[in-house]
């Protein structure tokens, strides 16, 4: 079952039309872990001058993360931190200081064309880039995984997973051209011959969005993304399933956001490390909202500072959005390559989570778009009460939509301790 977007969000949400550059972080706090599931080797040491864009860390694993700089300056101190997800992860602070190398500078250009595939996935890598559309992850490592076993199709997605956020929507609007050609490197380094691009039905490009004529089958999809959720993997095949003229996709395919195709389109074209994002602020709980370039490392506190402070008590900090987002609990957590949007809303808007006993009322199965009984695995994984080997097979199911939460009247954590079964289940095997 899907649900309307306008009867799960508490207010409607914005859809800008311009950015500006954020205020330059006067230090700049840079996990040198950014993604899940990696370890790196941190290539810096405190007293160090380092430019803007050096690196700073790099993986452990073949074309794994690779961290730079986003400011020129000294590295001050080099310690743990807490991220944006919540983990203790150590983070070299650079105090800005020096002249830019690329900030400011003329962008020299180069033909992406003239490069063969494997040169592509070395720039990527080289870079940093990362592919945000689910768990944020090495895209030049994913790329190899996938290539090992197939020749995968390339998916793009336009639009948000999140309803709540509108980042992705808006560089797919702001800069067609861009995200076009960015389409089209990563075409080349996956060595596909099918693109599938799913746009938003509310699509409305800056200029319009022109189809290349190459070798490679590009097929545009139109999707409403008035009803959540649209925008997961399993949506993503179930929906062309129904296109059959269309062709299919599979989870062996690579799925990617707007936000990982511009990185991928400036990683190549202009040789520029992922030093910077596009960050959406909001919130009842700060003077004003929009939509900002930011660079990695900037606190959340020199965020919301930009936009006039606090007009309310904060509440609550929530990182990528409403309903799959988490919270945080520090105003000095960092932007970092995963996230895209920041929240702050007043104590007034945050919803009880005082939990109560399951009533029983068989909302969260009526909701659930894969057909599961979120209840009935809850109880198993909290209190231990004993299911069938059919529920259990379910887990693999889950789509992380979180909607099972969103319904809940007892404000039980069902997609937590489904995603936390799911996890120890797989530990047995």
């Amino acid at each position: 079952m899907k649900m309307k977007v306008s009867d799960l969000l508490p207010y409607k949400i914005v859809r800008y039309q311009e950015s500006t550059n954020a205020f330059l972080p006067q230090e700049a706090i840079i996990p040198l872990s950014q993604e899940k599931d990696t370890t790196v080797l941190c290539a810096v040491q405190e007293g160090d001058v380092v430019e803007e864009g050096q690196i700073l860390a790099t993986s452990r694993e073949l074309h794994g993360s690779v961290i730079h700089s986003s400011v020129p300056g000294i590295v001050s101190k080099i310690n743990y931190i807490s991220d944006p997800d919540g983990r203790w992860v150590h983070a070299v602070k650079v105090r800005l200081q020096g002249e830019f190398s690329l900030h400011g500078k003329p962008k020299k250009t180069v033909d992406w064309k003239a490069f063969p595939p494997g040169t592509l996935r070395r720039i990527l890598a080289d870079n940093g880039v990362v592919n945000t559309f689910g768990r944020t992850v090495s895209l030049v490592h994913q790329i190899d995984r996938l290539m090992e076993k197939s020749q995968p199709t390339l998916v793009v997605r336009l639009f948000d997973l999140d309803p709540s956020c509108s980042v992705d929507q808006f560089i797919a609007e702001q800069y067609p051209d861009q995200i076009m050609k960015g389409i089209q490197i990563l075409a080349k380094a996956v060595e596909t011959k099918k693109v599938v691009i799913l746009v938003p039905q509310n699509y409305k490009p800056k200029k319009e969005f022109i189809l290349p004529e190459d070798e490679v089958e590009y097929i545009k999809v139109e999707t409403d993304t008035s009803y959540y959720p649209v925008g997961g993997k399993r949506d993503i095949i179930s929906q062309m399933r129904k296109k059959r003229r269309e062709g299919r996709v599979s989870f062996k395919d690579l799925f990617v956001d707007s936000s990982t195709v511009f990185a991928a389109y400036e990683a190549v074209i202009f040789n520029k490390p992922l030093i910077e994002k596009f960050i959406q602020i909001t919130g009842h709980a700060v003077f004003g909202e929009g939509m900002l370039k930011v660079r990695l490392g900037t606190p959340i506190r020199s965020l919301i500072a930009e936009f006039g402070g606090f007009i309310k008590e904060q509440g609550k900090i929530i990182i990528n959005g409403i309903l799959m987002g988490h919270n945080v609990t520090d105003l000095d957590t960092p932007i970092t390559k995963e996230v895209k949007s920041v929240v702050i809303i007043p104590p007034k808007d945050v919803m009880s989570h005082a939990r109560s006993e399951c009533i029983r009322c068989g909302m969260c199965r009526n909701v659930c778009p894969m057909g599961m009984s979120p209840d009935i695995l809850y109880g198993h994984y909290v209190f231990g009460r004993e299911i069938s080997q059919n529920h259990l097979n379910t887990l693999r199911n889950c789509s992380d939509c979180v909607l099972c939460n969103a319904v809940c009247p007892a404000r039980l954590p069902l997609c937590q301790s489904i995603k936390l079964l799911r996890g120890a289940v797989n530990e047995k095997k």
